[in-house]
């Protein structure tokens, strides 16, 4: 049982990290201009990986096979959701991708029927349909234009960021003695290795980044992913599953806030209409799959 301080602790530190995915988004789309999409998203999970290497070591003989495979698929599928959304980004407003990829607690409740037939209930579909709404209304800007291709690809990362909860979910149910700082390990490993491998075909050599490009390289890699997972981790022993995701989740807030006021986004009412109806969709999925009797 966690005590109010470590309670507090917990929920403050997701909070921080909901504020620094939040402005990742923005650092991504500005770095993008300095270096390609997979050198970018390899060099950030390699060194990120590395780093964590020295706390690892020593354990990494007991590791079973089962893990290091596990590790492995779940790491792909973080690596498909990743670089979804950094193309996806590429091609859209920062806003609208972490909006976009918020959905994805709203895709996890339709995953678990096709996966493991547990029923939708009332609140997911509830929570599907308004975020729909709100894409269509994200994607026209006083009218009608289109779904954006960076749109389509953003909500792609949102669909692997939901099958990688369900992958994790499955690791933690039946192995339950996992070193999770060492599966976090393995899984941005993966994710490294797999995106330096594709820009080492398809994209030029990379060239020396500015003042402002290494700032951006760096918070993405120390902060959005290092200190992201392992804060994650440690303040999910102390705070509540709804804590933790409804704290995350402002990681969309985060990102159109920090869109308007740093990158320029436009700030028009149908935008908001929309940011308002995929978050409505977002919190109704979310504490309505926590209220349910168990």
């Amino acid at each position: 049982m966690a005590t109010k301080k470590q309670l507090i602790w917990a929920d403050a530190s997701l909070l921080f990290i909901a504020l620094a995915w939040g402005y990742t988004f923005v650092l991504s789309k500005d770095i993008l201009t300095e270096i390609a999409p997979y050198t970018f998203l390899g060099t950030r999970f390699l060194l990120a990986s590395l780093i964590l290497l020295p706390f690892v070591w020593r354990r990494m003989r007991g590791v079973s096979r089962e893990v290091w495979v596990q590790g492995l698929i779940c790491g792909i599928v973080l690596c498909a959701a990743y670089t979804f959304q950094i193309l996806g980004i590429d091609r859209t407003t920062p806003g609208k991708a972490g909006v976009i990829t918020g959905t994805n607690v709203v895709i996890v409740p339709f995953l678990y029927y096709l996966w493991r037939r547990k029923p939708v209930g009332k609140a997911a579909v509830t929570g599907s349909l308004l975020a729909f709404a709100g894409l269509v209304f994200l994607s026209g800007d006083e009218g009608w234009t289109g779904i954006a291709f960076g749109d389509v690809l953003v909500f792609l990362c949102a669909i692997f960021f939901a099958l990688h909860i369900l992958l994790v979910d499955r690791v933690y149910e039946e192995r339950i003695e996992v070193d999770s700082l060492m599966f976090v390990m393995i899984q941005l490993l993966v994710v490294g290795v797999i995106d330096l491998v594709i820009a080492f075909f398809v994209e030029p050599m990379p060239q020396a980044l500015s003042p402002y490009g290494w700032f951006a390289f760096l918070f993405d890699c120390l902060i959005g992913t290092l200190l992201a997972y392992v804060v994650q981790i440690k303040a999910q022993q102390f705070s509540p599953p709804v804590h933790v995701s409804i704290l995350l989740s402002l990681e969309a807030v985060f990102a159109f806030l920090f869109s308007w006021l740093l990158w320029g986004e436009p700030v028009t009412p149908i935008i908001w209409t929309g940011v308002m109806l995929m978050l409505a969709g977002i919190y109704i999925t979310e504490l309505g799959d926590y209220q349910k009797p168990t």
